[in-house]
């Protein structure tokens, strides 16, 4: 799956932060929560008919506007849970 913005991510799914658009002072007040370029976050709950979305940074929990969460593009992760991992051949 590609970029998407994060108002658009699936809940409860494992999410890398690819893009925060916005001024100089909405990246510092995202720095200072722990949203960053690269990071990994988790949406944990979306309200409907246009209210906030929760998501999960660093083990705290954020409310977000959906104009401010429009800002910021993830990618979706596949959970680790779910991997395949090849085994190694034996000698």
């Amino acid at each position: 799956m590609g970029p998407i913005e994060l108002t658009k991510a699936p809940c409860n799914q494992p999410l890398q932060v690819l893009t925060i658009r916005g001024d100089h002072g909405w990246d510092k007040k995202f720095e200072s929560i722990g949203l960053r370029k690269g990071g990994r976050i988790r949406k944990i709950a979306c309200q409907p008919f246009g209210g906030p979305l929760v998501i999960e940074v660093e083990g705290s929990k954020i409310s977000l506007g959906r104009g401010i969460a429009s800002k910021i593009e993830v990618e979706v992760l596949a959970p680790s849970s779910h991997r395949i991992q090849t085994p190694l051949p034996s000698r």
